[in-house]
């Protein structure tokens, strides 16, 4: 992996940063990024940044364990948390008998200190109301030196991918609208309830560095234009092979790829 970008390596803040949502605002949801290109594409990062096959790897915030079998298929040793029990159901429908998925709070999982050699907070963290708990319990799980990996959005990207909803009406606004992540949230609240977290690069490297995890390199990952929020343009499916090419050469350009809208921190456990 990377060296860590100078990005991190600013003072963390010494008081509460009131630019971010508020707790009780957050909610434990989302749609899965399991669709056929992504999770191939999020499976081949991880397995050449960490080699996976003989690691204990955690998916934390699962769903129905698609990114679990990919891991096994690489050779892991791998299971997953998830907090919607008709998730963790569709699995055991899918592999009976089988264990590796689980239901349970990521705030209290299920398995001994040191258990694991990585975990994985893939497009999750951002729903999780108390984020430093999380953290916390992924620190307590993973063993001395672990791997943290988390995929988040990004706050650079121009659009909100989670979209906001109206606070005069509870209506949503389109995910489509341009600028939303660039109004401050200060402000942003006084029109649109963030559901959802999005953080901007720095921000997010804090975050888990407060957690007592050293990063260690970060990654941007692009789209797939395979309708993951289910409120894609109809003509984007048509032009979709041109927009994975084009975002292919995005996501190699040094001066771009940080505007992807997901970005990847990799950090290691302190003792």
């Amino acid at each position: 992996m990377g060296s860590l970008p100078g990005i991190f390596s600013s003072p963390l803040p010494s008081r509460p940063d009131r630019s971010r949502p508020r707790t009780d605002e957050i909610r434990i949801a989302g749609g899965d990024t399991a669709t056929p290109l992504n999770l191939a594409k999020r499976v081949r990062l991880l397995d050449a940044r960490l080699g996976l096959r003989g690691k204990r790897v955690l998916d934390a915030g699962c769903g129905a364990g698609e990114y679990v079998e990919s891991f096994v298929a690489r050779g892991a040793d791998a299971i997953g948390f998830e907090y919607d029990a008709g998730k963790v159901a569709a699995y055991q429908a899918k592999h009976p008998g089988s264990m590796r998925v689980r239901a349970g709070l990521l705030t209290a999982i299920d398995a001994p200190s040191g258990s694991f050699d990585v975990a994985i907070l893939n497009e999750v963290l951002e729903h999780t109301p108390d984020e430093a708990a999380t953290l916390a319990e992924l620190h307590r799980v993973l063993k001395p030196g672990g791997t943290l990996v988390v995929f988040a959005p990004n706050r650079l990207y121009p659009f909100e991918t989670h979209g906001v909803v109206r606070r005069n009406s509870g209506c949503p606004l389109s995910p489509w609208t341009p600028g939303i992540p660039y109004v401050p949230l200060a402000l942003g609240r006084r029109w649109w309830v963030y559901w959802a977290r999005n953080y901007w690069p720095g921000e997010l490297g804090r975050v888990v560095a407060d957690a007592r995890f050293r990063l260690v390199g970060r990654a941007w990952v692009g789209q797939t234009f395979e309708n993951i929020s289910g409120q894609q343009p109809p003509w984007v499916a048509g032009a979709s092979p041109c927009l994975r090419r084009f975002v292919g050469l995005v996501e190699a350009c040094p001066g771009l790829r940080c505007f992807c809208p997901s970005q990847v921190v990799f950090a290691l456990k302190h003792p």
